[in-house]
């Protein structure tokens, strides 16, 4: 074929792919033409246009985000490495496929790409973005099986699917892989009634009563608004969240970063919350910011008050590489709420599928999610955090400056959500399930990931035999 028509259409296709603007349905077939090209790329010059390809396609995908106040250089930021790892990746596929049968390299593609995903957020602060689950946010019997085996399963099969069309394409002899293609359709259709059926067959569960409460400050990285301006502002979250529970919220959660309270006002600030606490007897989750040296070192926390007293003072777990949050050292504590086990965590956080998994091995019944976005990430972000309620069979509760704010139950079903892009009064009403689902995943963790890592290993040392 072409090499100048595989190399475009790649690019187009990993461009569309994720993120906002998602085709979802070409997830399917995103690497069939790259992977036809890569066999034709020989030497310096066929793998430096395969290098460029994905620098190309990943500056394209990631840019699809970039909407103010974010300049299109983050745009470079995170799609360079995103580009890099991707080329190395595709480079030891290669050169290990040619050492091995053609339905071996099937799913040697398939378990290589899952991994490097799964380790990409196991090990580094780069989180779960790019998963190719998360091509299916609109998909919720898909997104399913993540409570099964997490995001990686259903990642394999996507990649699985690219892999076995691009050697049906290029090979004579299709009766290899025939056989096998037509097993693993059979059990992707398993997995994914299942995931129809956990549905239409969903557990019921007593209901509490929720409010998000919204900030309209406009609070970036470049510099620290004039104090009259912040006072004013949190005393109209202070007023918002006394309206949210006149309206009969038991839990009242604000939004990350909702506020900036400096260090000799804050003893002030959390006086007057506790006071509310302990008068209407609601819990609250308040979302703040502390500047330490300016804005650029800063606490970013929550404080959970409940019966006027401060349960716990969370610090974001995982903040956004290049942020200048001071890191947390601990999860957030589980806190009882008449019978209800409640915990949670800030924006990036959720990010990571170890850290959603944490919580839901301490049994928590509904996850708060204090989030700050903006509009090239609206409802993208979000939904990757309710992944996480699926995955650990909790609830969500994700109150969000510059994007929607959603709760979510345990199966990601929406219970009620709010635009930040809308004449609205900047409270989230929602009534969220509180009895815990059991989820496979949230027992056997990262399992799935694991047995293909040693899948991997088997591959490697057949090919050092052979050698």
């Amino acid at each position: 074929m072409n090499r100048a028509f595989l190399w475009s259409l790649s690019v187009l296709f990993i461009a569309l792919v994720g993120m906002r603007y998602n085709v979802s349905i070409l997830a399917w077939v995103m690497y069939v033409p790259l992977l036809i090209l890569v066999r034709d790329s020989r030497g310096i010059k066929g793998w430096l246009s395969i290098f460029v390809l994905f620098q190309v396609a990943y500056f394209l995908q990631v840019s699809k985000i970039v909407t103010e106040p974010m300049p299109y250089i983050m745009a470079l930021l995170f799609s360079a490495p995103m580009a890099v790892g991707s080329f190395v990746i595709l480079w030891i596929y290669e050169k290990i496929r040619v050492r091995i049968s053609e339905l071996m390299g099937v799913f040697f593609f398939a378990s290589l790409m899952s991994v490097s995903e799964w380790l990409t957020y196991y090990t580094s602060e780069l989180g779960s973005w790019g998963a190719m689950s998360y091509t299916k946010l609109h998909d919720l019997a898909f997104l399913q099986m993540s409570s099964l085996f997490g995001i990686t399963l259903g990642s394999f099969f996507i990649y699985l699917s690219s892999a076995f069309i691009a050697s049906f394409i290029l090979i004579k002899d299709k009766k290899e892989l025939l056989k096998p293609a037509l097993i693993m359709i059979g059990i992707y259709t398993i997995f994914y009634t299942y995931g129809v059926f956990r549905l239409e067959n969903a557990q019921k569960s007593p209901t509490l009563k929720v409010a998000a409460i919204v900030s309209d400050m406009q609070i970036t990285q470049e510099k620290i608004p004039k104090k009259s301006y912040l006072q004013k502002g949190t005393q109209t979250l202070i007023d918002k969240t006394k309206q949210a529970i006149s309206y009969g919220a038991k839990l009242v959660a604000w939004n990350e970063g909702a506020t900036i309270v400096f260090k000799n006002d804050e003893e002030v600030f959390i006086k007057q919350l506790k006071a509310i606490s302990q008068k209407s007897g609601v819990d609250l989750v308040i979302a703040y910011i502390v500047p330490i040296d300016g804005i650029k070192k800063f606490e970013n926390k929550y404080l959970y008050i409940q019966k006027g007293e401060v349960i716990d003072s969370y610090f974001k777990y995982h903040p956004v590489p290049g942020e200048g949050a001071i890191k947390g050292e601990k999860i957030a504590k589980v806190i009882y709420h008449d019978k209800i086990n409640i915990s949670g965590a800030i924006c990036y956080d959720f990010d990571f599928p170890s850290l959603g998994r944490e919580l839901a091995k301490k049994g928590i019944d509904i996850a708060v999610v204090p989030s700050s976005d903006w509009r090239g990430i609206d409802h993208i972000h979000g939904k990757m955090a309710m992944v996480r309620a699926i995955e650990g069979g909790y609830s969500l509760l994700r109150p969000v400056r510059g994007a929607t704010s959603y709760a979510f139950d345990a199966y990601g079903r929406v219970r009620a959500s709010m635009s930040y892009f809308e004449e609205n009064e900047r409270i989230m009403i929602a009534s969220i399930p509180t009895k815990r689902v059991k989820t496979l995943y949230s027992k056997v963790g990262d399992i799935f990931p694991m047995v293909l890592l040693l899948f991997l290993g088997f591959v490697g040392i057949k090919v050092l035999r052979s050698t």
